[in-house]
């Protein structure tokens, strides 16, 4: 049977949105349209735009950038500086969560979070208080 990234994408979406609204009580909506976040969390007073990422590999490298355009003709591409705030990798075999805020990417089109020792990524393991 073909893996479906799609379906499992969403997957993840549903699941980090429980977990932020009925684990850490925050509220958390989703854009009408198209937009570069999937959800907004309101964390306190403000609101944190969430791009959910998973991996169902295990071997922690996780894809963070766009897909083409729609002409194709783009290729992949990092997302802009301002569309987003914060990335939510859901490494689905370890049923890990790493919120990442984007400033600590850069304009990376994929990570990798480090399985054996801790690395660049370690520290926003189940960040779920947003911090950067």
């Amino acid at each position: 049977m073909a893996k479906n990234t799609v379906h499992q994408g969403e997957r993840s979406e549903m699941i980090f949105a429980q977990k932020c609204f009925c684990e850490n009580n925050y509220m958390v909506s989703s854009p009408m349209g198209t937009a570069d976040y999937d959800l907004v969390v309101e964390v306190g007073k403000k609101l944190k735009r969430v791009q959910v990422k998973s991996s169902v590999k295990g071997d922690g490298n996780v894809n963070i950038c766009k897909g083409t355009s729609s002409m194709g003709s783009r290729g992949k591409y990092p997302y802009p500086k301002n569309a987003i705030d914060f990335f939510a990798v859901h490494d689905v075999v370890h049923n890990d969560w790493y919120i990442i805020p984007r400033k600590a990417t850069g304009d990376a089109m994929n990570l990798r979070i480090a399985m054996k020792r801790p690395g660049k990524y370690t520290k926003y393991k189940d960040n779920w208080a947003f911090s950067a």
